[in-house]
Parts: C-alpha cells; structure tokens; sequence
C-alpha cells in the first residue's frame, strides 16, 4: 500500500480539519484586531490609563514564572470545581425528584423559588460567620452559584419530556430503572448540560467576587491586590488569567456534552 492511501490517524485528521475550518481562523482574526486596535488606541493616547497589549504580555510572561501566580489558580479551580461537584450531586436528583412527583414539588419548589432570587454574594457574611474557614466560604458560595441553574434547567428537561415516550415505556412493561436510564436521563441531558454551562460561569463571577472581598488567594484575590499595589498591568493580567479560566470551564462542559450525548454530535 502506498504512503498515499494510509488514511490518517483519527486525531490527525480532526486536527487538519479544524486548521481548516474557517470559523477558527474567523476567531483568530477578531482576536488579532482587538489586540491591534487597542495598541493603536493606546498609541494614540485615547485609552491612556490602560497599558498597551505589549506590556501586558511582559505582565505576563513575569507572572507565568512565579509559584505564587499558580498557585491562585490552583486555589480558584479547586474552589470551583469543589463547590461545582456538590451542587451536581445535590441539584441534579431534586430536579429529577421534583420533576416526577407532584407532592415533592409542592412542598419543596416553593421554598426554593424563595432563596433562588438571593444572589450569591449576598451570603457572604452569613457564610463568613457560619463556616469555620474561609475556604469553605469560597467553597459554599460556588455552590451556591452552580446549584440553581443546574436544579432549573434539570427540572425543565423532566418536564419537557414527551409524556408519550414513558406511556409508551410502561405499556410495554419497562421497569422504573430502565424507564429512569432510557427515557428520562436522555431526555434530561441536553437541559442538564444548558444548565451546567450556565451554572460554571456564574460560579466565576461569585468566586471572583468572594475572593475579592474576603480571599487571601486566588485570581480574584491576585487582581485586586494589583489594585491595592497600583499595578495596572497586574490588574489587566489577572482578569485576562480569568477570562481564560472561564473559556477553560465552559469548554471542559462542553466536551464532557459531546461524549454523554454522541447523537447529538455533528458530522
């Protein structure tokens, strides 16, 4: 067989693929001319109090090089993925619970309903005072943030489910965990990862603000101690290091989407 008709490795095929992909190379453009404008605009002395792309790339490449820079993201993903993790485990069997009977609903939902408008900062002080350390502050606030998107839109794909589907299942003799693995977790999926994604970017937003006010590491904590040093390009690097902490989180979910739903992946 000649090298010509070896067909490529899977993953080499899908990376030539995606190099040619003109949506990819779309992104990169706008990505590039944001980054040109805003040096032209700062040459211009039009957006004079931020630092030009260039001596935040230096900002950069001196922070990539401290533990100390690592060591706060470390500190956010654990608190994140932590708090992420139990409001999973908690948000996803009340959905499916409240979803399918009626009494559970009506005693639970409305309670629910009540604490949903909070916002989780808005916590922060009973949470300081209620747990022991400030880690588990970080920790409850996240969760606090993922659990109501998550339990929503859990709820939302139970009760969008074709109602014939599960007719049609016990006329025909499924038993309540099958009925449970083949009508409803798929059925419930798509909703689910909606909510999972909602859920892993509003958990930055608390976190970022939590730390802020209360952490003593992470990137939030990393940010606002440039401000308190007067560090522009600290600050600038900081809230890029969480803008890509956030891509990084949405597209694991995103990932992790493609391979518990292979029908929905495109061809």
């Amino acid at each position: 067989m000649s090298a010509e008709t070896v067909p490529l490795p899977s993953w080499r095929a899908k990376a030539i693929w995606n190099l040619k992909n003109p949506v990819l190379w779309q992104g990169a453009t706008g990505i590039v001319v944001f980054f040109v404008l805003w040096q032209l605009l700062r040459s211009l002395g039009i957006i004079s109090v931020l630092p030009g792309p260039i001596a935040v790339i230096r900002g950069i490449a001196q922070q990539t090089v401290r533990e100390s820079y690592w060591q706060s993201w470390l500190a956010s993903l654990f608190r994140i993925y932590a708090g992420f993790f139990i409001a999973v485990v908690l948000a996803v069997p009340m959905g499916i619970a409240i979803g399918l009977r009626r009494k559970i609903r009506y005693t639970w939902f409305p309670i629910l309903e009540i604490l949903r408008p909070i916002p989780p900062i808005a916590w922060l002080p009973l949470a300081i005072l209620f747990w022991p350390s400030t880690e588990l502050t970080m920790v409850f606030l996240t969760f606090l943030g993922a659990f109501f998107p998550i339990f929503l839109n859990v709820l939302s794909g139970i009760e969008n489910i074709d109602a014939r589907y599960i007719q049609a299942a016990r006329s025909l003799g499924a038993s309540p965990s099958r009925l449970f693995w083949r009508i409803l977790v798929p059925g419930a999926l798509p909703s689910l990862f909606t909510g999972m994604t909602l859920g892993v970017g509003i958990t930055w937003n608390v976190l970022i603000a939590a730390e802020m006010a209360a952490g003593k590491l992470g990137l939030g904590y990393f940010t606002w101690n440039a401000y308190m040093n007067q560090s522009l390009v600290g600050i600038v690097v900081g809230m890029l290091s969480i803008g890509i902490a956030g891509i990084i989180s949405s597209g694991l979910m995103v990932c992790i989407a493609k391979l518990a739903m292979p029908w929905r992946r495109s061809v």
